[in-house]
């Protein structure tokens, strides 16, 4: 009776426990930065058909695959903060993100960082 009793606390807590924040997916990419006024994004859309702000990030195609991410999905760039995937790369770039920001001076500025980890965030 009491080994029923536990095994039965044990399932409702796997049951009701709440769904994971945090996907495992995880790749190590190269970071740059992309502007408006650098002509990479055409009249300020991007693929996704969104209107490019801050916060948003373009990815090359293979790291998209290998995340399983859609438009719209949240990525954590490890020392870098959250962003809101909406933007594709051309197809010749491999393990290569793109944070938008506003100005182009920001995006040169910002440079080029590697091995950043991306984190699905569900």
């Amino acid at each position: 009776m009491k080994t029923m009793l536990i095994l039965s606390v044990l399932i409702l807590g796997l049951i009701a426990a709440p769904p994971s924040t945090m996907s495992v997916s995880m790749s190590v990419v190269t970071v740059t930065a992309y502007s408006y006024s650098g002509g990479a994004t055409p009249h300020g859309i991007t693929a996704s058909g969104k209107k490019v702000h801050e916060g948003m990030i373009a990815l090359s195609r293979d790291v998209e695959k290998m995340m399983n991410l859609n438009f719209g999905d949240r990525v954590l760039l490890h020392g870098l903060g959250v962003f809101e995937f909406q933007d594709r790369m051309a197809s010749r770039w491999r393990y290569k993100a793109d944070v938008f920001m506003q100005s182009d001076h920001s995006a040169r500025r910002f440079g080029v960082r590697r091995h950043v980890i991306l984190v699905k965030l569900v």
